[in-house]
């Protein structure tokens, strides 16, 4: 049994990669080693980037045990140099940035700033309920499932808010978007290529948005897969020998 985690795009492709190959596997919100009467022959990570070290304690579980975590992570985009590009590595360096940025915005420009948020439902919550947001309009971008969405409207997001696409997007969809929502802020996730971060942050650049960028923090634990295929061909070695 293959454990799967995540419910990203790329957690969808590797779930049909292992389909049409006819592996057995689970898809877990939440997996520990008491979910499965017998230990799963390798785990495959797939989650949001800002989940890596959620999941650390499961990656020593399997260290004892033998048995392969392989984590997908996108290779780092290279970043422009630029005054308006505030980079952190930590969720709570975010949300202390966006705090820092929404406060000095808003007194200079005297209005509600707006935040494109493109980070996901997992940690919307923390947004949503810090102080910053009485000063804020928060504009969420989200897979197209019904259930995302109403996560982000049982949270208090107006519908109006709440972007349902798939990405990833190309510069200027992402700009005619940042336009039409009057964004000030970008809110986002070093996702790599595959994951359109580069013409996210070309396209605020363009238009002088400030972004605030989650990048990656580096975990030296487990296997690790560049991209889908890369993961999929590991697949292939370890249950075809």
């Amino acid at each position: 049994m293959i454990i799967l985690l995540g419910e990203t795009t790329a957690a969808r492709e590797i779930a049909a990669g292992l389909e049409n190959r006819g592996l057995t596997f689970q898809r877990p919100q939440i997996w520990t080693e008491k979910d499965c009467a017998q230990a799963p022959s390798a785990i495959l990570d797939a989650s949001h980037p800002t989940c890596s070290g959620k999941f650390t304690s499961l990656k020593l579980w399997c260290e004892q045990r033998g048995i392969p975590y392989l984590r997908l992570e996108r290779p780092e985009t290279k970043i422009p140099v630029s005054s308006l590009i505030y980079p952190v590595y930590h969720w709570e360096e975010a949300l202390h940035r966006l705090k820092q940025r929404v406060s000095t915005l808003y007194q200079e420009k005297e209005r509600l700033m707006t935040i494109f948020v493109t980070t996901g439902t997992h940690q919307l919550e923390s947004i949503v309920g810090s102080s910053f947001t009485r000063a804020a309009r928060l504009v969420v971008r989200v897979l197209p499932e019904g259930r995302l969405v109403q996560k982000c409207k049982d949270m208090g997001i107006s519908p109006r808010d709440i972007i349902a696409m798939q990405g990833p997007f190309s510069k200027e969809i992402n700009k005619a978007l940042f336009k039409f929502y009057g964004a000030d802020i970008l809110l986002t996730r070093d996702s790599g290529l595959d994951g359109g971060t580069d013409t996210k942050i070309s396209a605020a650049l363009e238009l002088g948005l400030e972004i605030v960028l989650v990048k990656k923090t580096k975990d030296s634990i487990g296997l690790t897969a560049n991209n889908v295929k890369e993961l999929l061909n590991w697949v292939d070695g370890y249950f075809t020998t």
